[in-house]
C-alpha cells in the first residue's frame, strides 16, 4: 500500500511538472506567433516569391535553364493554347471548337497608314530576290550577333512551294520607301500544309515558318498581326490547327528539344568562335580527335534516285509510325522533300540483293552568315533530317551521314535529340548546343511528348 501511495505522489508531481511545461510551451508558442506575425504586405510579397519560384520551376520543365515565364503574354494569352497559369479544360484535342468559315472576316486585317499586305510569288525572280535579302538581313541570329541564318533562294522555293501549297499563305507586309520610290518588305510569315499524327489522331494542319519583322520596327508589334492574318487565311481553307517551333518560351510547348553539334571542320569552327578548344587540348589534337575516315563503315550507299521513291515512301511510313507524334508523306511529297538537290537536300539509300531500299540517310543544307569575322563569311551547316536503319547499326548509319556531309564540305553537322538520335551522340562526339527548341500546337492540346517519341522536323 505504501508503494502505491508513493507512486501516486510521484504521478501527482509528474502531472504538475507536465502542466508547468505545457504552460511554458503555450507561452512560447504565443510569443513565437507574435514574433513572426506578418503584415498583409509581407504575405503578399511571400506569395509573389512562391509564384516566381513556381514559374521558374515550370520554365525549367517545359523550356530551358535560361527560359523565363513572363507575368503576362499580351498576345499568346488570348490564343487557344494551354496557358501556364490556367488549368486547360481539354486534356486532348481542340480547344476552340466553335468555328465556321462563314463567320470569318473576308478582308485582311487593317494595317497602319503606309503599310500594306502583299502575297509573295516565288516564281517571280524579283519577289524571290526581295524575300531572300529581307530574311538574310533580319531573320534568326544568335544572342551574341555572330551568326544569322542564310536560307538560299533555291532552299526557300523548295521549302515554301511543296505539293499542295497555297500561294496566299506566303504573306508579306510592305512599306513604301518615298525616297527610292520603292516598296520594301518589313514583315513576312509563311504557312505550308502538313499532315501530322498526334498520339493516333491524323490531322492536316499548317506549319508556320519564317515569322520575321524588320529590326527597326519590332516595337510596333507587327508580329501578332502577321500571325492573325495567316491564321485568318488558313481558316478560310477550313483548317483550324497549326504547328510551329521557337527558341523562345511561349504558352505552352508539348515537346522540348535540344540541338547537338558534331564538328567537321574544327579549325574553322574555332576561328569563327562557333566552338572552343578545351584547356587541355591544342588544335592538332582536336583535328585528330574529330577526324573522320574517307571510307564509309557500311558499303552500298548511293544518292537517292527517282526509282527509289516507292521504297523510301514505305520505309519512311513504317518508321514514322513508331513515334507518338509524327508527320506522314504522300509519294509525291517524298519525291519533293527527299530527292537530292545540290546545296538543299542530300539523301542516300542502301539496297539489298533484291534492290529494295533497306537503309536511308538524309540531311539538308542551312548556311549561316558569319557576321564578325574578316576571314570567313559563311558557316556551312548540315541539319539531320531522317535516318532509318533496318540492316545495319544506327551508330554506323549516323557515322556514314557524318562522312558524307564532310565530303560535301560542310563545317558542322547539327542534330536534334529527337527520334533515336541521342543514342549516338556520345560515341560520335556530338556536343550539346546552347538553348532549346520548343514545339507547339495551336488550338490543339497534346500530352507532353519526349523527344525520342517525336519524328517531326520543321526547318
Amino acid at each position: 500500500m505504501e508503494d502505491k501511495e508513493e507512486g501516486k505522489e510521484e504521478n501527482k508531481e509528474g502531472n504538475n511538472n507536465k502542466e508547468k511545461t505545457d504552460n511554458e510551451n503555450n507561452k512560447n508558442k504565443n510569443n513565437t506567433s507574435k514574433k513572426f506575425e506578418m503584415t498583409e504586405e509581407q504575405k503578399k510579397a511571400l506569395m509573389e516569391t512562391f509564384k516566381k519560384m513556381s514559374l521558374a520551376r515550370k520554365a525549367r520543365e517545359v523550356g530551358g535553364y535560361d527560359d523565363v515565364i513572363k507575368p503576362e503574354y499580351k498576345f499568346w494569352g488570348t490564343q487557344p493554347v494551354p496557358q501556364f497559369n490556367e488549368e486547360c479544360k481539354t486534356e486532348f484535342g481542340e480547344i476552340w471548337k466553335d468555328h465556321k468559315v462563314e463567320d470569318l472576316d473576308k478582308e485582311p486585317l487593317t494595317l497602319p497608314e503606309g503599310y500594306e499586305w502583299k502575297d509573295v510569288d516565288l516564281s517571280k525572280q524579283v519577289e524571290m530576290d526581295k524575300l531572300y535579302e529581307f530574311l538574310k538581313s533580319n531573320y534568326v541570329e544568335d544572342d551574341d550577333h555572330m551568326f544569322r541564318f542564310d536560307y538560299s533562294k533555291d532552299f526557300l522555293k523548295w521549302h515554301l512551294n511543296p505539293p499542295g501549297y497555297f500561294p496566299e499563305w506566303l504573306i508579306s507586309v510592305v512599306k513604301e520607301d518615298k525616297i527610292k520610290n520603292k516598296k520594301k518588305i518589313v514583315g513576312f510569315i509563311a504557312g505550308i500544309p502538313v499532315k501530322v499524327n498526334i498520339h493516333g489522331t491524323d490531322i492536316t494542319l499548317v506549319e508556320i515558318d519564317f515569322l520575321c519583322v524588320k529590326k527597326e520596327i519590332r516595337s510596333k508589334r507587327l508580329a501578332p498581326v502577321l500571325i492573325q492574318e495567316v491564321a485568318r487565311r488558313v481558316h478560310m481553307r477550313n483548317m483550324w490547327w497549326a504547328v510551329y517551333t521557337s527558341g523562345t518560351l511561349l504558352p505552352t510547348p508539348f515537346c522540348k528539344t535540344t540541338y547537338y553539334h558534331r564538328n567537321l571542320n574544327v579549325k574553322k569552327l574555332v576561328d569563327i568562335e562557333f566552338t572552343n578548344l578545351p584547356h587541355n587540348m591544342n588544335m592538332a589534337r582536336a583535328i585528330k580527335k574529330y577526324d573522320l575516315p574517307k571510307d564509309l563503315p557500311i558499303s552500298g550507299f548511293r544518292p537517292m534516285e527517282e526509282k527509289d521513291v516507292d521504297d523510301v515512301f514505305i520505309l519512311l511510313d513504317e518508321y514514322e509510325k513508331k513515334h507518338k507524334v509524327h508527320g506522314y508523306y504522300s509519294k509525291e511529297e517524298v519525291a519533293h522533300w527527299f530527292l537530292p538537290r545540290k546545296n538543299i537536300i542530300y539523301s542516300y539509300v542502301r539496297t539489298n540483293d533484291s534492290n529494295k531500299v533497306t537503309d536511308f540517310i538524309s540531311f539538308y543544307c542551312l548556311p549561316s552568315s558569319i557576321l564578325q569575322n574578316p576571314k570567313y563569311k559563311k558557316l556551312m551547316a548540315a541539319y539531320s533530317f531522317f535516318n532509318i536503319n533496318t540492316s545495319c547499326e544506327f551508330k554506323d548509319l549516323m557515322k556514314c551521314a557524318l562522312i558524307l556531309a564532310k565530303k560535301e564540305n560542310f563545317d558542322v553537322y547539327n542534330c536534334l535529340n529527337i527520334m533515336e538520335n541521342e543514342t549516338v551522340f556520345k560515341d560520335l562526339l556530338f556536343g550539346q548546343g546552347d538553348g532549346t527548341l520548343k514545339y507547339y500546337f495551336w488550338n490543339f492540346v497534346c500530352p507532353k511528348t519526349e523527344p525520342k517519341d517525336l519524328s517531326l522536323v520543321l526547318m
